[in-house]
């Protein structure tokens, strides 16, 4: 009998540590898109804001990863289905909240609809806003936002993939685009040159689309990856290394970091 349960012993615990293994050996696809000062992906890195969070958080996990960027409606589609597979920033909404396994908050951001100054556009509410075209990026928050709020699509309201598509439109007089809807961030880190940056007005801040964007793993995860980056997160918060990152950043951002 004491034989039987050493044996019984030595197998649990060769299986726990084979286990352990095979969930840590676990390669972990991180999706996301261009969104300065976010996510600023050039031809041979991605970096920003965000990326520093979510690539302290994986190192903290140590867990292997590759992180790839694509248009936004991609990125979201691909990570609410496939394994061990996760997408940043993500807004969290209630119509989100049961289709992705959320790991943690990165930062909260304010939206807002913009239009060229030569435009003499004035407008207090979203009401007024659906008397103009506007246009958002595909499958974002803001592209539900707005349909939800009565905008109706190939109406007054047009979407595209990329939000260098999106300003280039008010520009374009063939397409008639009066508004889109930015992170108020995002011009300023999108325009670079100070005097494109000024052809651009802030017209009506969208109060009820301030965001908080996370990190989130599609349902498909494996839970313990879910709860180790959960984890790995938490410990860098309270080390102190996220509001390192944040503070570092702040200079940068007009949005509102907490």
């Amino acid at each position: 009998m004491k034989q039987l349960k050493e044996t019984f012993a030595v197998g649990l615990v060769v299986f726990l540590v084979f286990y352990s293994g095979q969930v840590l050996s676990a390669r972990l696809n991180i999706l996301t898109e261009h969104l300065a000062p976010y996510q600023i992906v050039s031809e041979d890195s991605i970096k920003g804001f965000s990326t520093e969070i979510v690539e302290a958080t994986l190192k903290e996990s140590q867990y292997e990863y590759d992180i790839t960027a694509y248009p936004w409606a991609l990125s979201f589609r691909r990570a609410k289905h496939e394994k061990n597979t996760c997408i940043y920033s993500l807004a969290r909404i209630p119509r989100r909240e049961s289709k992705f396994k959320w790991i943690g908050h990165i930062v909260t951001s304010t939206v807002s609809f913009y239009s060229l100054k030569s435009n003499q556009i004035v407008i207090s509410t979203i009401e007024e806003a659906k008397k103009y075209n506007a246009a958002v990026i595909r499958d974002d928050v803001t592209h539900q936002f707005l349909v939800s709020k009565g905008f109706v699509e190939n109406e007054n309201l047009y979407v595209v993939n990329n939000y260098d598509a999106l300003l280039k439109l008010l520009e374009l007089s063939s397409r008639h685009i009066d508004l889109v809807v930015l992170n108020d961030d995002l011009l300023k880190n999108r325009v670079k040159n100070l005097k494109d940056t000024a052809k651009y007005k802030n017209v009506l801040p969208l109060k009820e689309l301030t965001m908080n964007l996370h990190l989130a793993c599609s349902l498909n995860t494996e839970q313990k990856v879910v709860d180790d980056l959960i984890n790995a997160m938490k410990v860098l918060e309270k080390r102190g290394v996220l509001l390192e990152i944040k503070e570092r950043w702040k200079k940068s951002m007009k949005s509102i970091i907490k």
